[in-house]
């Protein structure tokens, strides 16, 4: 971490500092893999017909989600390198700011993955939703990050003499264990839902696809969100003397922070059936195309290998 700079107290940022290469790299290629593929989702969504059903606009708002934390992780970042006074009088707006942003990314995986149940447990009621409700529940999420934000900023910064311990820590836990409790949940009862309902060739398959989906989302944010409170208490608890002492966690926090925000288009891409319809097809005429070659070249050999005549 850069020693040289003197943030308000007990403010720990997003942000990963890039003193080396190795860091330099990994920050890169995970912010311009989330920004890519958050871009490249919105525009899908919005510019194909075909994926203009409930389903995909609750994953546009998500992906949209996502793309605001990436892109305030980024201002933030280039801020504090480019003017350090201003990000240190600014640090309590940031980190208010990062708690909204992280409120409504959390609070739309739960919208997503709460109408996927919703199309098991009710497909007919589910059908009958339209894209309005999503964007209407999508800007109901942002309201209410913003409140969160806000409420953060006051108990935080504006009441004096409140344990400020408390404060960080019940915001923490908020967003740690309610969508934790939601997302499990909502996958419990649609794999019961699956069971109980149809009886579908390869059902248990794609219910392991589905755990090992969440199990992969669940461990990035369980892990984001747990080791920041974690470096807090060490730090405001004197247990470390400063940001430096506590080097290792914060790294790996900050760049499960990042990756966070950048593998929801990366998984639901991977375990996508079109995806892997897609990846299989052209798996297969990649391989028929190295075959098609190799015969080719085969018969050019043949050719080219001189015909020695047979003595009688």
């Amino acid at each position: 971490m850069n020693s040289s700079v003197t943030r308000p107290e007990h403010i720990i940022p997003v942000y990963l500092e890039l003193e080396t290469l190795e860091y330099a790299i990994v920050v890169l290629f995970i912010t311009s893999l989330g920004l890519i593929g958050n871009i490249i989702v919105i525009l899908k969504i919005l510019c194909d017909p075909a994926f203009h059903k409930t389903p995909y606009i609750a994953f546009l708002t998500l992906a949209f989600s996502d793309l605001i934390c990436l892109i305030l992780y980024i201002v933030q970042a280039v801020v504090e390198h480019v003017n350090i006074e201003f990000a240190n009088e600014n640090g309590e707006v940031f980190m208010a700011i990062t708690y909204a942003t992280t409120h409504a990314s959390a609070a739309h995986v739960i919208l997503f993955l709460g109408l996927r149940y919703f199309y098991v447990r009710a497909p007919i009621k589910a059908r009958l939703l339209q894209n309005k409700n999503i964007i209407k529940w999508s800007f109901a999420i942002w309201a209410s990050s913003i409140v969160f934000g806000t409420l953060y900023f006051v108990l935080r910064f504006e009441i004096p003499n409140i344990d400020v311990q408390a404060v960080v820590l019940s915001f923490r836990g908020y967003l740690l264990f309610l969508p934790v409790c939601f997302i499990v949940y909502f996958h419990i009862q649609k794999v019961h839902e699956l069971h109980h309902s149809i009886n579908i060739l390869g059902l248990k398959s794609h219910i392991r696809r589905m755990s090992r989906m969440l199990t992969v989302i669940l461990f990035v944010y369980i892990l984001s969100a747990l080791l920041f409170p974690l470096c807090f208490i060490l730090i405001y608890n004197k247990v470390c003397e400063e940001e430096r002492e506590c080097t290792h966690i914060l790294i790996i926090a900050r760049i499960m922070w990042l990756v966070n925000a950048s593998i929801n288009p990366v998984v639901y891409f991977i375990y996508s059936r079109k995806t892997r319809l897609f990846l299989a097809s052209l798996f297969k005429k990649f391989a028929k195309r190295r075959s098609v070659t190799g015969r080719e070249l085969i018969s050019m050999n043949n050719l080219k290998t001189p015909v020695t005549p047979t003595k009688l």
